[in-house]
C-alpha cells in the first residue's frame, strides 16, 4: 500500500536582507506572508522518493547537494531520490548572486537545514495514503510576454494595450495540474498543483510567496488548516500575468491581484480535485541524468561596443552592456544540467534546471507516457533562461547574454529529449 507524508516549515529571512528578482537591489522591509519549505515523501514499500519546494526565487546546485546530504544523514530517503525546486517568487530570500542582489551565506545555511528538516518531518509522518491526478484549465490570467510588433520588431513586455502589438510569439500552458493526496479514510492530506506563470505579481520590498501563497490559503480554508498545498512552477520563462491584449480583467501589480490569481487557480484546483479518483496501490519510481550544455560566446564587436557605452555611463544605467562585459570577463565553457523525473502511479514530475520557455514544457507533456505530468522549472539548480531557437535571433530580455543566462540555443531541446527518455524508463 502506498504511504505518503507531508510537512512545511517557515524559511522567512530576517528583515534587511537582499530581495533578488530585479536588475537593481532591494532590501526587505516587512512580511506580507511567510515563506515556506514544503516537502512530500512517497513510499510504496520498496522505493522512497521526496520532493521539497522552496518559496524562493531560485536554488543553486550547491544548495541542492547540501539539502540532499543533510536529509540522507537524518532519515532513509536516498539523496539521489530527492528533488529540490524553487517557486520563483520575486519577493523572497537572498539565495543567489543575481545581478545586483547578493547571496547571504548565513541564510543559505539556515535554508538548507530547514529544507532538509521539512523532508525529514514528512518522512516521519508517513501514513497509508491514496493518490490521484488530473488537469484543470485556466487561460485568463497568464500571457506570453514576447511579442512581434507591427513595425516588425520583437519585444519582451511591450505593455498592456500597446497599439503596436501584432501577435504573441508563442503559446501559454493553460493546464492546471492537480494531484490529490488523501489518507486511507479519504481525508485530505495535501494537494500538489502546478501552473505556468511568472511569480512577479506582488512586487515591493515585503516578503511574499506571491500567488502560490494565496492558493495555499484558499485551499486551507476549504479543506482544513492541516492540508498542505505544494506548488510547482511550470515552464514560464516567457509567460507572465500582464494582460497585454487588454481583453477581460485588466492585470495589475500588488498583493490584491496576486490574491485574485491565487483564488482563481485555487477554485480550479478544488473543482478538479473533487473529480479525481484515488488509488492506494500506486508504484513509486524516479530516475535522473546529467547532461552537458554548450554555452554561448560573446560577440567581440558587441563586447567592444559595450565597453565604449559603459565608459560614458558612470551611473551604470546600461544593464545589458554591463552584464555582457561581466560575462566576457568570466565566461563558462559548458553547463551541467541535472534532469530528474519522479512518478507515483499515473502522474509524474519532470524537473528543468532553469527558467524554461513554455514550449519545452508543453513538449514534455505531449510526449510523456503518464496521465498527468508536472513540469517543474527551477529544480535542482538554475541555468538561467532557456529560450527556443528563434528567440536568439529575435532578441529581447530572455536570450540576452548575461552572467545569469548563457546556455546555447539547443539547450532546451536537449533537456526535452533527456526528460522524455527518462519518463519512458519509469
Amino acid at each position: 500500500m502506498l504511504q505518503c507524508g507531508v510537512a512545511q516549515i517557515d524559511i522567512t529571512p530576517y528583515l534587511g536582507s537582499h530581495i533578488p528578482g530585479q536588475t537593481f537591489n532591494r532590501l526587505s522591509t516587512g512580511i506580507k506572508d511567510p515563506l515556506y519549505a514544503k516537502a512530500v515523501v512517497f513510499y510504496d514499500g520498496q522505493k522512497k522518493i521526496a520532493s521539497v519546494v522552496l518559496d524562493t526565487i531560485t536554488i543553486d546546485a550547491e544548495a541542492v547537494k547540501e539539502i540532499r546530504d543533510k536529509v540522507a544523514s537524518k532519515c532513509s530517503v536516498p539523496s539521489s531520490s530527492i528533488m529540490v525546486s524553487a517557486i520563483h517568487s520575486h519577493t523572497s530570500a537572498p539565495v543567489g548572486d543575481l545581478y545586483e542582489s547578493k547571496k547571504d551565506p548565513a541564510y543559505m545555511e539556515f535554508l538548507t537545514t530547514r529544507a532538509a528538516d521539512a523532508v525529514v518531518m514528512a518522512d516521519g509522518k508517513l501514513q497509508n495514503a491514496k493518490v490521484g491526478a488530473s488537469y484543470g484549465f485556466e487561460d485568463s490570467i497568464a500571457f506570453n510576454r514576447r511579442y512581434r510588433m507591427k513595425d516588425g520588431t520583437y519585444r519582451t513586455n511591450p505593455g498592456p494595450k500597446n497599439p503596436m502589438l501584432d501577435h504573441p510569439l508563442g503559446p501559454i500552458d493553460p493546464q492546471v495540474a492537480v494531484v490529490r493526496i488523501d489518507d486511507e479514510n479519504d481525508n485530505p492530506i495535501a494537494v500538489l498543483t502546478s501552473y505556468a506563470c511568472h511569480l512577479d505579481v506582488v512586487g515591493g520590498t515585503e516578503y511574499s510567496a506571491d500567488y502560490p501563497g494565496a492558493i495555499a490559503r484558499t485551499i486551507a480554508k476549504a479543506l482544513g488548516n492541516d492540508v498542505i498545498s505544494i506548488f510547482y512552477t511550470g515552464t514560464c520563462g516567457n509567460i507572465n500575468h500582464i494582460n497585454f491584449p487588454g481583453i477581460g480583467k485588466p492585470s495589475s501589480k500588488g498583493k490584491e491581484y496576486s490574491d485574485y490569481m491565487g483564488c482563481i487557480l485555487a477554485y480550479e484546483v478544488l473543482k478538479t480535485r473533487e473529480k479525481i479518483v484515488t488509488d492506494n496501490q500506486c508504484k513509486v519510481n524516479d530516475a535522473s541524468t546529467v547532461i552537458k550544455l554548450d554555452t554561448r560566446k560573446p560577440d567581440p564587436v558587441a563586447v567592444k561596443k559595450a565597453y565604449e557605452i559603459l565608459t560614458n555611463d558612470p551611473e551604470g544605467k546600461h544593464f545589458n552592456e554591463l552584464e555582457l562585459t561581466r560575462y566576457h570577463e568570466n565566461p563558462k565553457d559548458h553547463l551541467d544540467a541535472e534532469l530528474q523525473v519522479m512518478s507515483v502511479g499515473d502522474f509524474a514530475i519532470s524537473s528543468f534546471p532553469g527558467e524554461i520557455f513554455v514550449e519545452f514544457g508543453l513538449e514534455v507533456k505531449k510526449q510523456s507516457p503518464f496521465k498527468v505530468t508536472i513540469t517543474a522549472e527551477l529544480s535542482n539548480g538554475s541555468l538561467g533562461y532557456i529560450p527556443v531557437r528563434e528567440a536568439f535571433d529575435q532578441g529581447g530580455y530572455e536570450p540576452s547574454l548575461t552572467t545569469y543566462t548563457n546556455a546555447g540555443p539547443e539547450s532546451g531541446y536537449q533537456m526535452v529529449q533527456a526528460l522524455v527518455s527518462l519518463l519512458n524508463k519509469l
